[in-house]
């Protein structure tokens, strides 16, 4: 699944948003749902932080779908960033809280029928907010977008299943709060995003890591259909089955609610009367890893069947992955560093879910200590990169919009304190690019660094204006057909040899 967000050295405050060069001043009141609000300017651009997109799920709301938002009195200042959503996830600073459920929309002046770029946050569902400085979406308005930003429940408050809850619940589900709140994000966009001059008819949803995977699981959602024209996942398709073969890794409807009672009963309080009773900080002293599953609802199946049956939201889509990822993510997925000879061919059998062959074991060997670590970082580098190029190769055969599929091999400038996680072109390292926000992280960038930063972020706000990843001055980018050949390399000393996806098939 996602996670967790690279942790670049900030020229800002670690958490809070900041424009160069520009003092923020007053800006005009919006009337949105539930009543007006006032933003900020700072230069061209336009910001409204901290708006609400759904009742705050507190008190008996606690796990329940997102509720409608709650009406105020006179004119609410939107001028600072919401709390970051409970969560256990030590880098991210900012207050915390339940009350969460807030978006923020960057837009330049004047703007009028601009397209609109939605931003899902990564974190593995258990971390992140919408108010780190690398999502500030400013720079891309620049270029003509309007960019919303988005909260969503994080760790056992995003994604909890109990009995009770799926009793209660009119829809008979739960424990995909998460994504269900990013349903409601797009829903208040879909209805007010014309009052800050975006064009809710052409709206692209984005993430990276575990946004990444909520962009596959929207796409693959009934509950989505109309609410966005084009989809972009950063590195992340691991948030629902792949294809049957894949239900084994993750929980059935019985099993998640299993696993809830498991938890309740861990927690103190097996009621849920009792779980809502308690402290978001007794909540999360328990371990729970949040994942997400098939409920009948939000999901009905797997990523395979919903393409076959041409059920999913068929919309111009672009995916890819990092060069260097698979070291930040072998760790995390595998649960383990110790990465040994004695233990590489389990491993390798537990990442892919099955029996490795013979011809998987020939291209990643572990003879050594030495060369089964090098080997398993490539390996979850790789299958991280063909779980996105699987996606992208079934909108291409069951979809009638194009897919396009890419490969980041850019390695940017070294930071200017040790790096731990991301680094080089590992997971997260494109974000700065696409938001053109290499200023935020205080390195020795060259020039090609900024050219990057450039045209990646002209390029994305051209995918999300066309529903093409190109314009004026740009690549030429070609549609994926299903071949390695047809995926864009991003960056990188001349041509890749990029993986033999086939091994991976089942």
């Amino acid at each position: 699944m996602g996670f967790r967000a690279i942790r670049p050295a900030m020229g800002c405050l670690a958490i809070f948003w900041c424009t160069a060069g520009h003092a923020a001043q007053p800006a005009g009141t919006v009337q949105v749902t539930g009543g007006a609000i006032a933003g900020s300017q700072a230069g061209a651009i336009k910001s409204w932080l901290g708006v609400p997109f759904a009742a705050p799920p507190v008190g008996n709301l606690r796990w329940r779908a997102p509720q409608p938002v709650v009406p105020w009195q006179g004119v609410r200042q939107a001028r600072s960033f919401s709390a970051a959503c409970s969560q256990t996830a030590e880098w991210i600073t900012h207050p915390k809280s339940e009350d969460c459920l807030y978006l923020n929309v960057f837009a330049p002046d004047r703007a009028e029928k601009l397209p609109v770029l939605v931003w899902l946050h990564g974190g593995g569902f258990y971390g992140g907010t919408a108010a780190q400085p690398l999502y500030d979406g400013s720079n891309l308005a620049r270029r003509g977008a309007v960019v919303v930003t988005v909260n969503y429940r994080l760790g056992v408050f995003g994604f909890f299943s109990h009995p009770e809850l799926t009793a209660e619940s009119p829809d008979q589900a739960s424990g995909n709060q998460g994504i269900l709140d990013q349903v409601a994000a797009l829903r208040w966009v879909k209805d007010n995003i014309a009052a800050f001059g975006g064009d809710p008819d052409r709206v692209t949803i984005m993430g990276e890591s575990a946004g990444g995977e909520s962009v596959a699981i929207l796409v693959a959602s009934p509950l989505a259909k109309g609410l966005f024209q084009r989809a972009i996942a950063q590195s992340g398709n691991d948030g629902l089955p792949m294809d049957a073969g894949e239900h084994h890794r993750f929980a059935s409807k019985a099993a998640a609610e299993a696993k809830g009672l498991a938890f309740a009963k861990a927690a103190g309080a097996e009621r849920l009367a009792g779980l809502r009773a308690m402290s978001a900080e007794a909540l999360q002293k328990p371990a729970w890893l949040p994942r997400t599953f098939v409920d009948g609802y939000l999901l009905r199946e797997d990523l395979t069947s919903t393409y076959r049956h041409r059920r999913q939201n068929d919309v111009p889509l672009l995916v890819g992955w990092n060069a260097e990822e698979g070291k930040d993510l072998a760790p995390e997925i595998l649960g383990t560093d110790k990465f040994t000879a004695a233990s590489h061919r389990g491993l390798v059998a537990s990442l892919l879910g099955h029996a490795p062959s013979a011809a998987l074991l020939a291209a990643y060997p572990g003879t050594t200590d030495a060369q089964a670590r090098a080997s398993i970082d490539q390996l979850t580098n790789d299958w991280w990169g063909w779980r996105m190029v699987h996606w992208a190769a079934l909108h291409a055969k069951h979809g009638s919009a194009p897919s396009y599929a890419y490969y980041f091999a850019h390695r940017p400038a070294e930071p200017a304190t040790p790096c731990g996680y991301g680094c080089g072109a590992g997971h997260g390292a494109e974000i700065q690019y696409v938001f053109d926000n290499l200023h935020l992280d205080a390195r020795a960038w060259t020039a090609a660094d900024r050219q990057l930063a450039a045209r990646l972020a002209d390029t994305w706000v051209g995918f999300a204006r066309t529903g093409k990843p190109d314009g004026k001055g740009l690549l030429a980018w070609p549609v994926f057909d299903g071949g390695n050949a047809s995926i864009m390399q991003i960056g990188g000393n001349g041509a890749v040899t990029l993986p033999d996806f086939s091994l991976f098939a089942r």
